[in-house]
């Protein structure tokens, strides 16, 4: 009995372990099947953005299985981006790709990239209309894919209004955009007025009117006549919050102390146009740049010309509806190693210093065959009870500390100014540039003790890059924005500078200007939606172009 039971025991035992052992197999080779349709599952492509031609752009690309990583920008073996028609790639590739990828964000459904590194609006690896371009992104952590989509490039939008010379207008050569959207610019050379240089005219002003289909259309405001009333406005104009523009002119009004005339300084207020101040020579001539207004109104300028080596001034409201000029201060030149010829507009900060630069100067050595000092980065503050204090915040050296600094310095969010110069070493990054120096992009950081620390962040390649004639610097969104001859059709370029983390910054052109328009001529300037415009030379009429880029 009891060996029986035994057996029937020992039976019921064997056939229980079995069928345990067999729920915790077949449990485990559902996992392993689970894990390994984990591993084989493909990410997912729902959706990619458009892609412009040209190299700095936002591309969102959405769907699902991604995997999660952090921020990163360089080769990444989990995305590529192909250009099927020109035959290159961007991102991953086994034997290296032609442009890298600046990753801004990777989530598990949406990737985000800001810029493909070294892509041209056209030249050896561009993005050109109705390419097409494939996507692929693995999963970060399993490498399970690829996930494709294809598309086409879309086309830049780049010409809004061909300007007609004679009798509207050129293209301005600066912008200043209103809370509606419209732009305001001068143009030196254009008009009905024929009787200036060359009999091409003594200069518009003109406001770009944006009308609800997208289109553009110019109102010229007044159409400058030359002699006393001057001509040649330059610069960009100064809006204010009542909608009166404010400006000045290279030539004109006095005919005394300088050939063609000194220059003015006006006001354009419901069409009508009423001269500020005219230049006498001794005190400022030829200003070459726009002016800055305070918030009381006060206007501030420069003229490379007047007293020994060019002035500061301003103009302040006296009450009346007129203005009060006066010359803050004067230049010595190398004498006191205070700079010479300014030729830029100033900037102010919150608590109404004014900063400039000045083109030479600031030491009695020859920086060029031409000018005397390499020129200075400068601050005037005002002093209680009247007047200004004049500080050098930075004295240029010349070929690797840079040279003559033409434009306007501007401030980032933090506080510290930056700025390029025009010139520069004649051989770096391994290129010869004979015959000019593409110059410098330069940054001004304030100590505690009141000095400013200047360090030089990054030298310009020239070459099919960024060369020669800057415009005034933009920034926008932590990026700084400006445009130069150069690019890869050496008809020019617009230019990023973006920081790239530890003092680090890295130089892009991420439009180069082609066959219906070239040489850029204005600064650049976003809206409220963050499209770009600026003016550019070319067009339908050889006058320039008003131009935007999505």
């Amino acid at each position: 009995m009891i060996p029986k039971m035994l057996k029937a025991f020992s039976s019921a035992s064997r056939v229980a372990r079995f069928r345990a052992m067999g729920k915790a197999f077949s449990s485990f080779a559902l996992m392993l099947v689970l894990s390994a349709a984990a591993l084989a599952q493909s990410p997912i492509i729902t959706s990619v953005s458009r892609v412009w031609a040209r190299g700095y752009q936002t591309i969102l690309i959405n769907g699902s299985g991604f995997g999660s990583i952090r921020p990163y920008t360089g080769n990444s073996r989990a995305i590529r981006i192909i250009d099927n028609t020109q035959g290159w790639s961007a991102g991953y590739a086994p034997t290296g790709d032609a442009v890298t990828l600046q990753i801004t964000s990777w989530k598990d459904r949406q990737i985000s990239i800001t810029q493909l590194t070294g892509a041209y609006g056209t030249g050896i690896y561009s993005l050109l209309a109705n390419d097409q371009v494939t996507v692929e992104v693995w999963n970060a952590q399993t490498l399970a894919g690829p996930a494709k989509a294809s598309d086409l490039v879309h086309a830049n939008n780049t010409n809004q209004y061909q300007y007609l010379g004679s009798p509207d207008s050129n293209a301005p050569s600066g912008l200043t955009m209103d809370a509606s959207g419209n732009l305001y610019g001068f143009s030196g050379q254009a008009g009905t007025n024929s009787s200036c240089l060359f009999g091409s005219g003594c200069g518009t002003a003109v406001e770009m009117i944006k009308n609800s289909d997208g289109t553009w259309s110019e109102n010229v405001l007044y159409n400058f006549q030359g002699g006393s009333d001057g001509w040649a406005p330059v610069g960009i104009p100064v809006r204010d919050a009542a909608g009166n523009l404010f400006g000045v002119t290279v030539n004109g009004g006095s005919s005394t102390s300088c050939f063609n005339g000194c220059g003015t300084v006006f006001e354009i207020s419901g069409g009508v146009k009423t001269i500020l101040h005219t230049f006498q020579g001794s005190d400022g001539a030829t200003p070459l740049s726009g002016m800055v207004m305070d918030a009381a109104g006060n206007l501030y300028g420069t003229t490379p010309y007047g007293g020994s080596y060019g002035n500061v001034y301003e103009l302040s409201p006296n009450g009346g509806g007129g203005y009060t000029y006066s010359v803050i201060y004067n230049f010595n030149g190398g004498v006191n190693n205070d700079g010479a010829t300014p030729q830029a507009a100033l900037v102010l900060d919150a608590a109404g210093n004014l900063y400039g630069t000045t083109y030479s100067g600031g030491s009695d050595t020859y920086c060029d065959t031409y000018q005397r000092g390499c020129g200075t980065v400068f601050e005037l503050s005002p002093v209680a009870g009247g007047g200004w204090t004049e500080k050098v915040l930075h004295r240029f050296v010349g070929t690797l500390g840079g040279f003559h600094p033409a434009n306007a310095l501007i401030f980032d969010s933090a506080g510290i100014l930056y700025g390029v110069t025009q010139g520069g070493p004649a051989t770096i990054h391994g290129r010869n540039n004979i015959g000019f120096a593409p110059g410098l992009f330069f940054g001004l950081s304030p100590r505690a003790d009141g000095s400013w620390q200047e360090k030089t962040l990054l030298y310009f390649r020239g070459g099919l890059d960024v060369t020669y004639f800057f415009t005034d610097l933009t920034y926008q969104n932590g990026i700084f924005y400006g445009t130069s001859n150069g690019g890869s059709s050496n008809q020019g370029a617009i230019y990023t500078l973006t920081p790239q983390g530890q003092g680090q910054w890295s130089e892009s052109a991420i439009y180069s200007f082609g066959q219906t328009n070239s040489g850029p001529g204005s600064r650049v300037i976003f809206d409220a939606t963050g499209i770009l415009y600026g003016t550019a030379g070319g067009g339908t009429h050889n006058r320039g172009v008003l131009y935007s880029l999505p």
